[in-house]
């Protein structure tokens, strides 16, 4: 199984390899993130993980086509983002980009009014908003991912989510 962490920095995922702009002990490969191609050939990721990096790019679309380039059919995307209403989303200056539970719907059959944005496609397996401990303890974590739409549209502010995880799969229609 060929895993790629993309954005690795210090922090590998175990069995991956490392792509990170910077050198780093854990980075296999350097490449700017916001350049493409990448340097790997189509069809070979079984895995690809883009943890706390999307929101440092430019370029979301063409770092998701990319993505979807190099990933099998079928494979697994996993992604953490932050959540727009996080502290983190705001106390990085390099953040570019926030995030909602519907960021990644453009490349999924779930806005078909905007399907024409990009041919990459992914079937969204699961959509996680993490929050911290007290939030967790206090319900709000559990009544947030029941219902995100409500809880980004009425509560996000007073109640501040941490990141978004979410897990794709790729869809390549006539490849195997």
């Amino acid at each position: 199984m060929r895993v790629l962490d993309i954005g690795c920095g210090k922090n590998k995922i175990n069995g991956a390899i490392g792509l990170d702009i910077h050198k780093t002990l854990a980075t296999d490969a350097i490449c700017d993130l916001d350049r493409f191609p990448y340097p790997f050939q189509t069809n070979i990721f079984d895995k690809i993980y883009l943890m706390d990096v999307l929101e440092h790019l430019q370029d979301i679309k063409g770092v998701m086509e990319e993505v979807h380039r190099i990933a099998k059919p079928d494979a697994l995307v996993f992604i953490r983002v932050p959540h727009f209403s996080s502290t983190h989303a705001y106390g990085d200056f390099t953040h570019r980009h926030f995030f909602n539970t519907e960021s990644f719907n453009y490349f999924t059959a779930d806005f078909p009014q905007y399907d024409f944005y990009s041919a990459a496609r992914f079937d969204k397996i699961k959509v996680r908003l993490n929050f911290w401990k007290f939030h967790r303890i206090n319900g709000v974590s559990c009544l947030a991912n029941r219902f995100p739409l409500f809880y980004e549209k009425y509560l996000a502010f007073i109640f501040p989510a941490m990141n978004i995880e979410v897990s794709l799969k790729v869809m390549k229609q006539g490849i195997k």
